[in-house]
């Protein structure tokens, strides 16, 4: 058996399923998980069998890799830190706030000769992957337009991280809608043009945008559209994607598991998918990603540069004023 690498995992609510699926991971010896909540993270390791600690700053000579859950203000230093002390870092999204820290932590990465991969979970979804096969084959002809929609509530939690721009990196657009402009760069390619437009109505506790509508236009012609939200109540969005092409639609679940295909001959079912009983749900695929790039000393799908190239995308949307409506 390849010797395992040795993993932690700091912050433990959105880490909290990255701990379950290094734990699950043959390829992986969980040693250690981190939180400022010290009970917090005693009650993990002890379903987990592993040590804890509150600072993860006093445990790197005892890993390989880490996987860093926390405020988006913290990704850049924690990531630097790690990387100069030779480990291999898995970040969640966003790599960091600012293009400058980007660039930082990639160049850092690379001189140091380390694996540096952004948590884009969605890239890794077995259903998301699939519809990736499909666009690609060409069977449905040219992607012409695309609708993402992203709709959820996220309790009102003022004075939080969540809640300032400065910590979070801007909205719902930079914070959770990267998942999906990511991808859309992923199916359709280089983007040329974007614009977007944002409203705190219904997340007015929050200084950034609690709902976002971006376009982009790919140099290829197709147009893709963003829609998300932590406002909305009641959701009911028709799928996660529509794609139009020239052939048909495309459409992808909300739960990733199944993709339906609407011809002139009629509409199927062309994948079905099954969910991860695990506690690891989705994360355990872009964690065994995550470890494989390490063992076989590859570059990770969703490293530095690639997520850099998302986040301009937003930073370019960000910056695209709508023209006023004269009265």
């Amino acid at each position: 058996m390849t010797k395992q690498i040795r993993t932690a995992v700091v912050g433990l609510n959105m880490g909290l399923t990255h701990a379950y699926a290094f734990h699950e991971s043959e390829k992986s010896d969980l040693r250690w998980v981190v939180d400022l909540d010290e009970a917090k993270a005693k009650s993990v390791a002890e379903d987990l069998g592993c040590g804890y600690t509150t600072d993860w700053t006093t445990i790197l000579d005892d890993i390989d890799a880490i996987s860093f859950c926390t405020p988006h203000h913290l990704h850049a230093p924690q990531s630097l830190q790690a990387i100069a002390a030779g480990k291999h870092v898995l970040v969640e999204k966003p790599l960091a706030n600012t293009e400058e820290e980007c660039l930082q932590v990639i160049r850092a990465a690379e001189e140091k000769n380390v694996k540096l991969m952004v948590a884009y979970v969605m890239r890794y979804v077995p259903g998301v992957v699939r519809l990736k096969e499909v666009l690609d084959s060409g069977k449905y002809g040219r992607p012409i337009n695309a609708n993402c929609w992203i709709e959820g509530f996220l309790p009102p939690s003022p004075g939080s991280w969540f809640s300032r721009k400065d910590m979070l990196g801007g909205g719902v657009l930079f914070s959770h809608g990267c998942h999906y402009v990511d991808l859309m760069l992923w199916f359709f390619g280089k983007p040329d043009r974007v614009t977007s437009l944002g409203t705190h109505a219904g997340t007015e506790w929050m200084e950034g945008e609690g709902t976002s509508h971006a376009t982009i236009l790919f140099e290829s012609g197709t147009l893709g559209h963003v829609s998300c939200s932590w406002g909305i109540r009641h959701a009911e969005p028709p799928a996660l994607f529509h794609i139009h092409t020239t052939e048909g639609l495309l459409a992808l679940s909300r739960d990733c598991l199944e993709i339906t295909a609407t011809t002139s001959t009629g509409k199927e079912v062309i994948y079905t998918g099954e969910r991860n009983p695990e506690r690891s749900s989705n994360t355990k695929y872009e964690i065994e990603h995550f470890l494989s790039s390490i063992a076989e000393d590859r570059v990770p799908e969703t490293n530095g540069w690639d997520a850099l190239q998302s986040h301009r995308t937003i930073w370019a949307a960000y910056a695209a004023e709508g023209v006023k409506v004269k009265e």
